[in-house]
Parts: structure tokens; C-alpha cells; sequence
């Protein structure tokens, strides 16, 4: 399948799934169409790349809110740490330029962090990575403007895989001295969070013991004091079985936690796709994320 650059080719490939970079094979052809989405943005400022940790990928850009005067607003601003997906073993902050950009349109303070991948980085390290930079991040918000008690943790695909265990497994934060309640809120877009190891890409990721295999799934570990949720999911997903969203709303309304759903017609890449500049407006899963992030 071609790529096609035009506003109607954007969406026929933001409905395959070939959006974002969940199969290696599409690399070039996603590098392509999250290039095009970058290209059609207005806003002009370079993010502020901070190192988080010692390592090449441990490094995260900062996107702040601006006035009509161009100059950054002074907050409190609500925080938004946005992590991309990738199959665990792809991806890279700057092809989400857009996410961070219409996330400060909205008047968040946005940070874009890269982690590890594999086969370099393996699991649970790259688990660790997102909790090192909340960790290092919330130390730095109010410089940025942002709100340290109004931090919110999101993820697309494995991103949103990664931001989940953060957010209802303690121990990552843990081993940072801080807890899963310093984040207001947790937010999936198309993520897996309770899924079978039946694919050589999630073996080589996730198998191993009994003890690491049962880690890897997030829906092990909701309880009644996770943070408030907002789960979105294409109904037409073919790379992340919908059932995945379904089944973690399902564990945190039994144990009695915060859930809410927004499901829009499409594949895996519509729910992040939302967030380029020529579909943002009319976007309901970039509406419900606003309107969650908003809410005191």
C-alpha cells in the first residue's frame, strides 16, 4: 500500500493502523505520514529536550503552553506525559511533535520521553525508564508552569502498555520513592493490557517465567486506588485486539476504581491520529481527553 500524502490518504492510512509504528515493516511508510502530521502543525518554538538519565534514549521533550504574546503561560498548568508506542522495540519522541503540540495548544504542559527498546532494553526496564522520567520531570514542572498535583500519564499502543503498568503497579514508582498516586489520572489509546504471548514479537518481549509473564500484563494489578482512567479505542483495531480495553475497564470497575471509555470508528491509529492538526478539532478521543485532563 502506498502512502499517500493528501488530507483523505491521511486518514485511509491513519484507519489501517499504519499511522504510527507498530510493525517494523511499515517503518519508512509511518516515518512518512507522522512526518506529514508534523509538517502541518503552526507552532514554530522548538521543544526543550531534557536528559532524564544517563542513557542514549533516556530523554524527554517539553512542550509548554504559549499566550498571545508568545510567551509561555506561567500555569499552574495541567501536566500531560505522553509516551509513544512501537511495538516496544521502535519509535521516537519526535515523530509525535504533533501530540505535543496540540496538547500545549490545550494548555498542558507536555513531555514527549523516549526509553529503551529492544533488543537492547528488555523487560521490565523499559517499564523503568517512564518512571524515571515522572520521576525526574515532576521535579522540574513548576519551572515549566506545570502542576505537580495534576499530572496525567498517556500512551498510545505499547505505550499505553507501559504507561498502564506504571500507573497500577506500584513498584516502578516505588523504586523512585514516589507512588502511583502522585498521577491524577492515566489515559490508553489503543494499548494491550491483557493479552495472550501468541506472537513471536510478544514472546521475544514478554516470555520468560511464570512470575515475568504474569508482570506483563497490566490487568493484574488494578485495584480500587488506581488512578482515575480513560481507556480509547478504535472498534476496528486489527493490531491490538479491542478486547484489551474492554477487559482492563471491566477489572477497574470491579475493584471499584475510576474508568471511562470512548470508542470511535476505526483502526489502531485513529486514536492518536486525532491529535494532528487537521482532524484535533473534531476529534472525539482528543474531546474526551481534554474535557478528563480539564476536570478538577
Amino acid at each position: 500500500m502506498g502512502c499517500s500524502m493528501n488530507r483523505r490518504g491521511f486518514m485511509r492510512m491513519a484507519g489501517t493502523g499504519l499511522l504510527l509504528p507498530v510493525v517494523v515493516g511499515a517503518a519508512g511508510c509511518v516515518n512518512v505520514m507522522l512526518g506529514a502530521a508534523n509538517l502541518i502543525e503552526n507552532g514554530d518554538a522548538a521543544p526543550l529536550e531534557v536528559a532524564y538519565g544517563s542513557g542514549p534514549r533516556q530523554r524527554y521533550d517539553v512542550y509548554r503552553p504559549v499566550g498571545t504574546d508568545g510567551k509561555p503561560l506561567p500555569g499552574p498548568l495541567p501536566v500531560v506525559m505522553f509516551v509513544h508506542g512501537g511495538s516496544w522495540q521502535s519509535g521516537d519522541k519526535a515523530l509525535y511533535r504533533f501530540v505535543g503540540q496540540a496538547l500545549a495548544l490545550q494548555g498542558c504542559v507536555a513531555i514527549l520521553p523516549d526509553y529503551g527498546l529492544m533488543p537492547l532494553t528488555h523487560f521490565p526496564a523499559f517499564v523503568d525508564d517512564i518512571a524515571l522520567a515522572i520521576a525526574h520531570a515532576r521535579q522540574q514542572l513548576v519551572l515549566w508552569g506545570g502542576d505537580p498535583t495534576r499530572l496525567f500519564l498517556m500512551g498510545h499502543s505499547a505505550g499505553a502498555h507501559l504507561a498502564a503498568l506504571v500507573a497500577y503497579d506500584g513498584r516502578y514508582l516505588a523504586r523512585q520513592g514516589l507512588s502511583p498516586s502522585i498521577l491524577a489520572g492515566v489515559i490508553g489509546l489503543s494499548g494491550p493490557y491483557d493479552f495472550i504471548l501468541d506472537t513471536p514479537l510478544l514472546q521475544a518481549t514478554f516470555a520468560g517465567t511464570a512470575e515475568q509473564e504474569y508482570d506483563a500484563q497490566p490487568v493484574n494489578f488494578v485495584t480500587r486506588e488506581a488512578p482515575r482512567t480513560l481507556l480509547a479505542m478504535g472498534r476496528d483495531d486489527t493490531t491490538v485486539n479491542p478486547r484489551n480495553t474492554t477487559s482492563l475497564a471491566a477489572h477497574l470497575r470491579a475493584v471499584g476504581a475510576a474508568v471511562e471509555e470512548v470508542w470511535v470508528e476505526g483502526d489502531h491509529g485513529v486514536t492518536v491520529g486525532g491529535f494532528a492538526r487537521i482532524y484535533r478539532d473534531k476529534s472525539a478521543v482528543v474531546q474526551r481527553v481534554r474535557e478528563f485532563v480539564q476536570r478538577r
